[in-house]
């Protein structure tokens, strides 16, 4: 063979050549080499290579090389990607095209299963092998992004020519914009969307990856509503391995980024960071909500790109809207959507766009937080800290804060009496009432904008109240009863540490002024263990309630209604620690002790019908406990109205008594009444709020609505470290849910890390022995049967059911479903001996049950 043979082609051996370039062209790249080896004629092989090389560095152009030769085998304008074998997929058809690469549709076609998939072939080639190495780290982690709002990375690699690829979940929807539009969707409701954004690129940020091209197009929104973020971190493979962003743009003739949305340190070739991906997300929300960009740059040179967008300041964008994107917006005239947009929403805008980096929001969790304040009625931190903004903010609003203001001021300034009733003391000093009115009214007189400077929160002025009562030092009796009902108000805010802060102070005062022990010394050891109940710290709380119990045989109650509420925190606690048979003797002597002493008084019967609701639900006694939970529910609305904290307290649990029951649809349907009434009272970080967001997630896994379940356990985890302690039984559970949703999803490994976790935070936070521990032992169990790790499933079932009967007895609910779990494991092990073992002693505690 003569490698360099440049004879000129006859009409036919050109021909010859055009059709096997052309079946070359048409070939995965893994079949060409072999395909042109074996060819008998090695020189029109040679020529076809040469024309392969040199078609492949001009990228997948729609026109070929060697004019009429694809045209001749696939028809004119023939992609040459088509058809192509990449790994385990191959491409079928073209989506789109972009400043990174190409977008197809493809399908997997190996043995293992059947899925569509998008695959992006990106314009950088990574020529060496270092990139090469860079690449796989990249891909690494870009594939252990694992969020319910970015799409999943499956797979990617480079071609044999060098160029690089991803392999993406197909994702069946419309850009956010587009989506929007389509459906009319509100101001409002577009924010709420919006914040799914936030969260994904919020997650992806603390994982150390930036995503850097963020736009409408790269922000799906699928046919359920769910947004799907793409090409999370791809703009950073299309750096070079020494030079800078911009320099790699120059050699590949096509950008990293998109310019309408690219930051000013983007654009200027500087350091990018988590901020950058802030402006861009600014730039999107102003299109989203506007239907127009901040900046009209089509058409405009790369200079004059730069100076506008880093120089010139924007308008604020309700002054940007066009007259026919009212419409879209769902407003009837132009005037109403400018007034939805102008105000907060423009200065929560502008802030995320500015300039500066260090000017922006700190974070894309920090614009977050400004929508959500923004979609609740408060102040927004991108204004201006104005009196006459915060003030105006504070009264407008029907819920949260100035709400909080109103009840604690009808509290608070009920003076001794109301305060005798909450706390069951009997006796109160006049003299001291007037003295607990008078700090209380000075106290709230100084709420005011003026005395604060900002916002008058009842967080504001609960922290101001307590420095104020340092100065009673020398009235501890006073002092102390002060702190009690700080502490109650900082309790009904969810602030558990402050409360306990304030119960412990009133006890040490309580304590001096009764060195040798009295009721009042009880009642203080109460409100301590009341409050650590609350954080979820059961046994310090048992431990408290004990020693309040050893005060009271000493001493006695004061009255049947103090006895009453000693009895039902007591119970309280005892279910708390899975002492259900212990615990319902003195529920139900307390709701008879109750209902004796004040049988007209809804709200003082409203907790003690619902205790004991619920220790019954947990024997399986359902029946009985919805009754109890219906007379809960009817003694609030009596006492209350529809709409209250309390009203919404109760119909949490009879929700879960409802699901117990087998009665799904109306579970569901209380689940998100009490959602709703939760949310709007107490807003969305609130404690109980997430208590019944856990609540309904559990719900949700029961109904095998796992994508959904696996959502609202994201919720309640994002208030770690903020509302909610690792020892709040929310966190863990909410893990537990989460674990066991992603496991049904197929994402067995990341469901195990949260069952691990769950099970790891319960023997830290709980005693020794107790339910839940064990509980979460069988429900890993039952995890790894899915993962077909049978002798690992085996000794956590067996190890967790022995411990739940040892713990609650053969008759409890939850032993029928440990043993139900290992009828599930011999199943899937193919051992039917024991199955048949455990499915009739499944059948005994089944019996057993009430």
């Amino acid at each position: 063979m003569n490698a360099k043979d440049e004879t000129p082609l006859t009409p036919t051996r050109l021909t010859e050549l055009q059709d096997l370039f052309g079946q070359a062209l048409g070939m995965p790249f893994a079949e060409r080499d072999g395909f042109l080896t074996g060819l008998a004629d090695q020189n029109l092989a040679l020529r076809v290579r040469r024309l392969l090389v040199a078609h492949e560095r001009t990228g997948p152009a729609l026109q070929s090389p060697l004019p009429g030769a694809a045209s001749r085998i696939h028809g004119a304008g023939h992609d040459p990607w088509l058809g192509a074998r990449l790994g385990s997929y191959e491409i079928e058809r073209r989506i789109g095209e972009g400043g990174m690469g190409t977008v197809y549709a493809g399908i997997r076609v190996d043995a293992e299963y059947q899925q569509s998939v998008a695959i992006k072939l990106l314009r950088q080639q990574a020529s060496s092998e270092s990139m090469r190495q860079r690449f796989r780290d990249e891909r690494q982690i870009l594939a252990t992004l694992q969020h319910p709002n970015i799409a999943v990375l499956l797979d990617g690699g480079v071609t044999p020519d060098d160029q690089p690829y991803f392999v993406m979940e197909y994702l069946d929807g419309d850009a956010i914009t587009h989506w929007c539009d389509a459906r009319r969707l509100s101001v409002a409701d577009r924010l709420v969307l919006f914040e799914q954004v936030c969260a994904a690129v919020h997650y992806a940020h603390q994982s150390l990856v930036v995503h850097r091209d963020l736009k409408p197009g790269n922000i799906f929104v699928t046919a359920d509503g769910v947004v799907k973020l793409l090409d999370f971190g791809i703009a950073k493979l299309l750096r070079t391995d020494t030079g800078s962003e911009e320099e790699s743009v120059t050699q590949v003739g096509a950008r990293a980024y998109t310019p309408d949305y690219a930051s000013p340190e983007q654009l200027l070739g500087r350091a990018v960071g988590t901020r950058s991906d802030v402006y861009s997300l600014g730039v999107v929300l102003h299109e989203l909500v506007t239907g127009a960009r901040p900046f009209a740059l089509a058409g405009k040179s790369a200079g004059e790109v730069e100076r506008l967008v880093s120089e010139t300041p924007p308008a604020p964008p309700s002054t940007m809207l066009p007259l026919e994107h009212a419409d879209r917006l769902g407003e009837r005239t132009h005037a109403r959507a400018v007034a939805r947009i102008a105000g907060d929403l423009d200065a929560i805008i502008l802030k995320a766009i500015r300039k500066e980096p260090e000017r922006r929001y700190g974070s894309v969790e920090e614009l977050a937080a400004d929508l959500r304040r923004l979609r609740e009625g408060r102040p927004v931190t991108a204004r201006p800290d104005s009196v006459a903004y915060r003030f105006g903010k504070l009264v407008r609003r029907r819920k949260g804060e100035a709400v909080g203001i109103t009840l604690a001021t009808t509290f608070l300034l009920a003076g001794a009496v109301a305060t005798a009733v909450q706390t069951r003391e009997a006796i109160r000093g006049r003299e001291r009432v007037s003295q607990v009115k008078e700090f209380l009214t000075t106290m709230l007189g100084a709420a005011r904008p003026g005395a604060f400077g900002k916002d008058v929160q009842m967080r504001t002025v609960l922290d101001s109240a307590a420095l104020r009562a340092d100065a009673m030092r020398g009235q501890p009796a006073l002092e102390a009863e002060i702190r009690d009902i700080i502490g109650g108000t900082y309790l009904a805010l969810g602030e558990f540490e402050l409360a306990e802060e304030q119960y412990r102070r009133a006890l040490a005062l309580t304590q001096a002024t009764s060195p040798n022990g009295s009721r009042a010394v009880a009642l203080a050891y109460s409100q301590v263990g009341a409050v650590l109940e609350f954080a979820g710290r059961y046994a310090e709380a048992d431990s408290v309630e004990q020693l309040a119990t050893r005060q009271y045989d000493q001493f006695g109650f004061p009255d049947v209604l103090a006895r009453a509420a000693h009895l039902d925190l007591r119970g309280r606690l005892l279910v708390r620690l899975g002492q259900m048979a212990e615990a319902e003797p003195l529920l139900a002597e307390a709701l008879a002790l109750q209902l004796k002493a004040t049988p007209t008084n809804d709200s003082a019967t409203v907790e003690a019908y619902a205790n004991l609701g619920m220790v019954r639900s947990e024997l399986g006694q359902n029946a009985s406990a919805e009754t109890l939970f219906v007379h809960a529910v009817a003694a609030a609305r009596r006492a209350y109205g529809d709409v209250h904290p309390l009203v919404a307290a109760v119909l949490s649990p009879l929700a879960t008594v409802q699901e117990r029951a087998g009665e799904i649809e109306r579970a569901d349907s209380t689940f998100r009444a009490t959602l709703a009434m939760r949310e709007q009272l107490l807003g969305p970080e609130h404690p109980d709020y997430a208590w019944t967001m856990f609540s309904y997630a559990d719900h949700l896994l029961l109904m095998g609505r796992n994508a959904e379940a696996a959502e609202w356990s994201r919720k309640v985890l994002a208030l770690r470290g903020r509302s909610l302690s690792d020892a709040h039984p929310a966190v863990a559970t909410a893990m537990s849910v989460l674990g066991r949703a992603l496991g049904r999803m197929d994402s067995l490994a990341a469901g195990e890390r949260w069952l691990r976790e769950s099970w790891r935070l319960r023997k830290e936070n709980l005693p020794e022995g107790h339910f839940l521990i064990a509980s979460s032992q069988s429900i890993l169990g039952a995890h790894l049967v899915l993962a077909r790790r049978f002798l690992e499933a085996e000794r956590n079932l067996l190890e967790g059911e022995a411990a739940l009967v040892e713990a609650r007895g053969e008759s409890a609910p939850i032993i029928q479903d440990a043993r139900k779990r290992l009828v599930q494991l011999y199943e899937a092990w193919l051992k039917p001996d024991e199955a048949a073992t455990w499915r009739s002693r499944l059948q005994v505690s089944a019996s057993a049950s009430p």
